[in-house]
């Protein structure tokens, strides 16, 4: 083991976690920041549009108060007198500077004031230079306050009065002063951003930069109206802001205008102490993150020495006739390993001596093994050699006994191997039953059912005899009776069952848990365990009895 990697894993792994854990919170502080920064700007600009929008709509009220003031009834005759085409052009001029005068042209909003009365134009400060262009939707929408344009810095707003007043029509056009607008929208707040009005197809309405005022803005992604309100992040004049667009609600449900109020803000008035504060952030963090590799260096050593001094405990534990000392200091926890691992290998050189032990034993064994397998011939020949005699004195029945006992153990036997074909069972099953018809002579008839295609399935042997062996014995109770034996298949098992209809009994739950000579068992818990042991859960024995009708046997194995 190479302990310098321990020691390079750990820091890695620290300075890895610490990088993680660092750069998480900064990306959550970061985000979260910025997230909570664009909606209070965005909730704050929408909140500043409308409050510009109500101070706009307010200004605009004053040409709808001027209009209601001039069109009052004090003022019939002279709109009358300044629209008869039959009066001098002076006495005329003066009727209308006589009615502006009655009607209160305040120069705080107005530049000038136009009365277009057909081919007549009569102005307040003969200032006004608008020309005709935008008179066809005032004399489509007669009696609204209009829109009309910007000429001179100043914002024309147009009525066509049609009906007010008996007799008169004509188109009163207000120059109101654009810089009463433009001083509502810049700055935006301490002097981070300013706004501007325009209509929806881009047209300046007021705008900060005089020369923009009456143009047409090109850059629709931009100042991209909408129906709801927009919040962007673009860069212009190589300046990074932050562009909010609104409708103007209110002014353009009171007179019918398509405006629109654009804020643009600076970028870095609002985030330029986030990037700040971030700079600075991970400046700190890469101190600390250099300081943490620094205490995970000497940590690492630390931890590393004791590991060092225990693997060299341990290499030295490794040899069979090293007597150990403890070199770690006590209540450590790589103390309580290195004791762990010392009594550890006490047992691994226990069990290593104990299976060199073993092995000696089972060369024994097999050699013993070797010398008994001449004891088997000897039993043959010796019951070879009874049955001879017993032909030649005439004994019938003690040579079938003898024959009989011979075919058993050879099968019983059969070379020490641990199965047998099912056929090698039901014969070993029929010569123990021809020994016990010699001993009692009429007891017991037996019937014997075999399919034929599981002859030559082998199974674990002796499973029948002991089974068949505990039914003569308890069955019958001194009388005669009926035995039937059946093996059959059963899908990939193979099923023998002994039944017999002897005197039954009340079968208790731990039958097959009772060993041989136990009263009430029957002896088949070894048989249970061995098939058990060979096939595993599912199979065994079970055993079904009644009182007076007999009992029944099963015994499940898998088909080899």
């Amino acid at each position: 083991m190479k302990l310098k990697h321990i020691s390079a894993k750990f820091i890695l792994s620290f300075v890895s976690i610490l990088t993680a854990v660092f750069s998480v919170l900064i990306a959550v502080f970061y985000v979260g920041f910025r997230i909570s920064m664009n909606d209070y700007i965005r909730r704050n600009s929408f909140s500043m549009q409308g409050e510009l929008d109500l101070a706009v709509t307010d200004v605009i009220n004053e040409s709808a108060y001027l209009y209601g003031r001039i069109m009052g009834s004090a003022n019939v005759e002279l709109l009358l007198a300044i629209a008869d085409p039959g009066a001098e052009r002076g006495e005329r001029e003066e009727n209308f500077s006589s009615l502006m005068r009655r009607a209160g042209v305040d120069p705080e909003y107005f530049d000038d004031v136009e009365f277009l009365l057909g081919p007549d134009r009569f102005s307040l400060h003969d200032s006004a230079a608008y020309t005709s262009d935008g008179y066809a939707d005032l004399e489509k929408r007669k009696n609204d306050l209009l829109y009309v344009g910007n000429v001179n810095r100043s914002l024309v707003l147009g009525i066509c009065s049609s009906g007010v007043v008996n007799g008169f029509e004509g188109i009163l056009l207000f120059y109101m002063s654009e810089s009463k607008i433009r001083g509502m929208c810049n700055p935006v707040s301490g002097g981070e951003g300013y706004s501007f009005i325009m209509r929806s197809d881009g047209y300046i309405v007021s705008h900060i930069d005089e020369t923009l005022v009456g143009k047409v803005i090109v850059e629709s992604d931009v100042y991209e109206p909408a129906a709801s309100p927009t919040y962007k992040t673009r860069t212009l004049d190589g300046v990074k802001s932050i562009v909010v667009t609104g409708r103007a609600e209110t002014l353009n449900s009171r007179y019918g205008f398509d405006s629109c109020i654009v804020s643009v803000l600076d970028y870095n008035y609002y985030f330029g102490e986030i990037d700040t504060t971030l700079a600075v952030v991970l400046c700190v963090s890469f101190a600390m993150l250099v300081v943490s590799v620094i205490l995970a260096v000497i940590r690492a050593r630390k931890i590393s020495r004791p590991i060092k001094l225990l693997s060299e405990s341990i290499s030295a534990t490794a040899e069979p006739t090293h007597t150990h000392a403890s070199v770690l200091p006590a209540g450590d926890e790589l103390t309580q390993l290195e004791r762990t691992y010392d009594d550890m290998m006490d047992r691994i050189y226990d069990l290593v001596e104990k299976n060199r032990e073993d092995m000696q034993l089972q060369r024994r064994l097999e050699l013993e093994s070797l010398q008994m397998q001449i004891n088997p011939h000897f039993l043959y020949n010796t019951l070879d050699a009874i049955s001879w005699m017993a032909r030649i004195k005439k004994q019938s029945e003690i040579d079938r006994l003898v024959m009989n006992l011979a075919r058993f153990f050879r099968l019983f036997l059969h070379g020490g191997d641990k199965f047998v074909k099912v056929s090698d069972e039901i014969e070993m099953v029929k010569s123990y039953l021809e020994i016990d018809a010699i001993r009692h002579p009429g007891r017991v008839t037996v019937h014997i059912d075999t399919e034929e295609e599981i002859a030559s399935a082998m199974i674990l042997k002796l499973i029948l005899q002991p089974i068949i062996e505990n039914s003569l014995k308890y069955a019958f109770d001194g009388g005669s009776g009926n035995l039937f034996i059946r093996a059959f298949a059963e899908g990939e098992d193979i099923i023998f069952e002994v039944e017999d209809d002897g005197c039954g009994f009340d079968v208790p739950e731990d039958i097959l848990a009772r060993p041989a000579g136990v009263e009430g068992g029957y002896g088949l818990k070894n048989v249970n365990e061995r098939i058990h042991l060979q096939y595993g859960d599912g199979y065994g024995l079970t055993v079904t009895s009644q009182k007076g009708k007999g009992t029944c046997v099963r015994a499940r194995l898998k088909k080899r």
